[in-house]
C-alpha cells in the first residue's frame, strides 16, 4: 500500500467512497420531493374545483366529472 515510503494511497478510494454517498443522497432527496410533489398537485386540483363549485361556476356533476378526468 505504499506505507513504508509514506505514500499511502488511499485518498482516490475515499473521494470515491463520498462521491458514491452523496449520489446516494441526491437521489434519495429526488424521489423523497418528487413524490411529495406528485401527492400535493392531486390535492390542489381538488381544493380549486371545491372552490369553484363552492362560487357556483360548476356543478356537482362537472365536479366529479373534471375530478376524475384531472387526477388519473
Amino acid at each position: 500500500m505504499g506505507l513504508d515510503n509514506n505514500a499511502f494511497s488511499f485518498f482516490p478510494f475515499g473521494a470515491l467512497f463520498c462521491l458514491t454517498l452523496f449520489s446516494f443522497l441526491a437521489v434519495r432527496v429526488y424521489t423523497i420531493r418528487h413524490r411529495y410533489k406528485n401527492d400535493h398537485h392531486k390535492d390542489d386540483i381538488a381544493m380549486i374545483l371545491k372552490n369553484r363549485m363552492a362560487k357556483g361556476e360548476i356543478d356537482e356533476k362537472e365536479y366529479r366529472m373534471l375530478k376524475d378526468l384531472l387526477t388519473k
